[in-house]
């Protein structure tokens, strides 16, 4: 956490800013366990998803997941680019690709996989496994509340 003198006072207890704050950090250190392996926390969401879902549709991959087409469409380009993903003509629809992992994206997917688990395990050393539920919980109804337009 950042010295209290660096951050305004109400800042150190807004949930948004401390939620925020706890995101950037378990980024940057799945980022610096992803880093060797030439993947990032960018790349391993679609790899995880195609792990978890098996092939899919791009457009499908779009609206599984928080990033939009064009962002999806550069992303994708670079796992087929690493050679991660496979793109193939939907025999159902000539215009929609669908995406799978390669071998070597199977493997990538494990290896993010491996190491969001080991940042959540990092982030929860010295709580209860109550204090995890409790968290999760928390944390859960935040993100419903924040959703809610």
């Amino acid at each position: 956490m950042q010295d209290k003198d660096d951050i305004h006072p109400d800042a150190a207890t807004a949930p948004g800013y401390l939620a925020n704050h706890a995101a950037r950090a378990f980024n940057r250190g799945v980022d610096a366990a992803l880093k060797p392996h030439g993947l990032t926390m960018s790349l391993i969401g679609p790899l995880l998803l195609l792990s978890w879902k098996g092939p899919l549709l791009q457009r499908d991959l779009v609206r599984s997941s928080a990033v939009r087409q064009p962002a999806m469409v550069a992303l994708l380009d670079r796992l087929e680019t690493m050679s991660l993903i496979a793109r193939s003509p939907s025999q159902s629809d000539r215009r929609a690709s669908v995406v799978e992992l390669t071998q070597a994206g199977r493997e990538a997917a494990r290896i993010g996989g491996e190491a969001l688990v080991a940042g959540n395990a990092k982030g929860l050393e010295g709580f209860s496994p109550e204090e995890t539920a409790d968290l999760v919980a928390l944390l859960g109804r935040l993100i419903v509340n924040l959703d809610r337009s």
